[in-house]
C-alpha cells in the first residue's frame, strides 16, 4: 500500500512539474519588453507578400479592379477606419520600431488593389532578403494615425507606400515600382536605396523544356 501511495505520489509532483515547465516556455515566447499595446501592434506586420503564388484569377481580378480605379495616385480615399482611442500611442516611435523589422516595408491595406499587384509583383519576380515587412495599415491597432504621419515623413499618403533603408522617403507605389520593374531597375533600385542591407534577385522564370 505504501508503495501504490508512494508511485500517485510521484505522479502527482511530476505533473505539477510538467505544468509549470509549460507555463514557464509560453511566457518565455513573448517579449518582455514591450507593453500590452505594443504586443497587439507587432501582430499586423507580416513578411508574408502575398498569400496564393502566380494565382491567374486573383491577379486577373486585381487588374479589372484597377482598371476601374485608374492609377494608385488617383485612387479614391477610403472612409475613415474604425480605430482605437489615441491615448498615449507615438506614431514615429511605432515607425522606427516598424523600419527596424526589414529593410524594406510596405504600408499596404487588405481591400487596396494597388497593393496586392505591388505585393504579387515582388513575390511573384524577386527574391529579396530580407524578406520585406508588411503593414496593413486597416488592420492596425492605430493605421489612420499612421498613415497620417508617414504622409508628414515620407511625403506619400496613398497605399501601398515603399520604404526602403534609412531614408524616411518614400520610394513609391505600385505604379512606381511596376515602372522600374518594366524597365529592369527595380532590383537595383532597391539595392541602392538599402545602401546594402537588402539582397535582390529576379526570381528566374521555370524552363518549360
Amino acid at each position: 500500500m505504501s508503495s501504490r501511495k508512494a508511485r500517485v505520489v510521484a505522479l502527482a509532483v511530476f505533473a505539477v512539474l510538467m505544468i509549470f515547465a509549460l507555463h514557464h516556455t509560453t511566457r518565455s515566447r513573448i517579449p518582455t519588453n514591450l507593453d500590452t499595446e505594443e504586443k497587439a501592434q507587432t501582430l499586423v506586420t507580416s513578411n508574408s507578400l502575398i498569400d496564393s503564388n502566380n494565382d491567374d484569377k486573383l491577379d486577373a481580378a486585381i487588374n479589372h479592379q484597377i482598371s476601374q480605379l485608374g492609377t494608385d495616385s488617383e485612387a479614391k480615399p477610403e472612409g475613415k477606419p474604425e480605430t482605437a482611442e489615441s491615448g498615449d500611442f507615438d506614431p514615429a516611435k511605432e515607425l522606427v520600431a516598424i523600419r527596424a523589422l526589414s529593410p524594406v516595408v510596405i504600408f499596404s491595406k487588405t481591400t487596396c488593389p494597388f497593393s496586392k499587384r505591388l505585393k504579387a509583383l515582388l513575390h511573384d519576380n524577386y527574391q529579396i532578403t530580407p524578406q520585406p515587412a508588411i503593414v496593413e495599415l486597416d488592420r492596425h491597432t492605430h493605421g489612420a494615425e499612421l498613415q497620417n504621419y508617414l504622409a508628414e515623413v515620407s511625403g506619400r499618403r496613398t497605399v501601398p507606400n515603399v520604404l526602403v533603408g534609412k531614408s524616411s522617403q518614400s520610394r513609391g507605389g505600385s505604379d512606381d515600382m511596376m515602372a522600374l520593374h518594366e524597365s529592369g531597375e527595380l532590383a537595383s533600385s532597391l539595392i541602392e536605396w538599402g545602401e546594402k542591407s537588402v539582397d535582390v534577385k529576379p526570381v528566374e522564370a521555370p524552363s518549360n523544356v
